[in-house]
């Protein structure tokens, strides 16, 4: 066994430490590098993505507006378009309602006459043009999918009441007053019935006769006797005092 001085033992072990520390440096500083590296490249990876990104979406908005002024140079042929149509929705209107049965005609011709008005004025827009004659033309379809009760005055000759006489009266002499409305409640010789736009019929308050409104002739025609049990079940069930059920309709002239 040789002897080693301790100065040349501490230079032997100092040596050793530093061969044995010098690798461990130089791997630790590699990985370093590598995983700086590496952050560098997702950095890159993650800007480039970004860019494209947002070129895809500055060529999607440039789509979109490219679309966009497509349209509007478009719409003078669309308002060019809309217009003749919202004319002939106008005409089609007046057309059903001067050739259909004369029922609510008190609020039928002045929409009409209200329609044809907004429709004449160059200063409404086409949308509110539109807006209103096809709210019109859907009321008109609905007239045609609805039972309808209600009272009035005979159509060829109707009572001419002044007056108290015009008013309903309680038994004790005073004014009755409808229940659901708070208004009073008003003497009428009978009550219409609309059948969709099947029929339009009228029938007395004490359904001694009936009558029918006969589009051919424009003119209100008598129904036979037969016909007024039916109609007085419709009455009643389009007015809400008997439950819903099945009706027959006098569509046909009868002798």
């Amino acid at each position: 066994m040789v002897n080693i001085p301790t100065s040349v033992k501490a230079l032997a072990v100092a040596g050793f430490v530093s061969v044995a520390l010098a690798p461990i440096a130089f791997a630790q500083t590699a990985a370093q590098n590598e995983a700086t590296y590496s952050s560098l490249l997702q950095a890159i990876a993650a800007e480039k993505v970004s860019l494209a990104q947002q070129q895809m979406f500055v060529a999607k908005q440039g789509g979109e507006i490219e679309q966009l002024n497509v349209q509007i140079a478009g719409v003078g042929d669309l308002k060019a378009s809309i217009e003749p149509m919202i004319g002939k929705m106008t005409t089609g209107i007046a057309g059903q309602i001067n050739s259909d049965y004369p029922f609510e005609m008190d609020r039928r011709i002045p929409r009409l006459e209200s329609l044809e008005a907004t429709v004449a004025d160059p200063a409404v827009s086409i949308g509110e043009k539109y807006r209103k004659a096809l709210n019109i033309y859907k009321l008109e379809v609905n007239y045609g999918q609805s039972l309808e009760a209600k009272k009035g005055n005979h159509p060829v000759n109707p009572s001419i009441r002044v007056g108290d006489d015009r008013w309903v009266k309680e038994d004790d002499g005073t004014i009755k007053f409808d229940k659901k409305t708070g208004e009073r409640e008003e003497i009428f010789d009978g009550s219409y019935l609309r059948y969709g736009r099947l029929a339009y019929v009228y029938l007395d308050a004490d359904s001694s006769g009936a009558m029918r409104y006969d589009l051919e002739q424009s003119a209100w025609v008598d129904l036979p006797k037969r016909n007024i049990v039916d109609i007085r079940r419709a009455v009643r069930i389009a007015s809400g005092e008997a439950a819903p059920n099945v009706v027959k309709v006098p569509i046909f002239n009868a002798p």
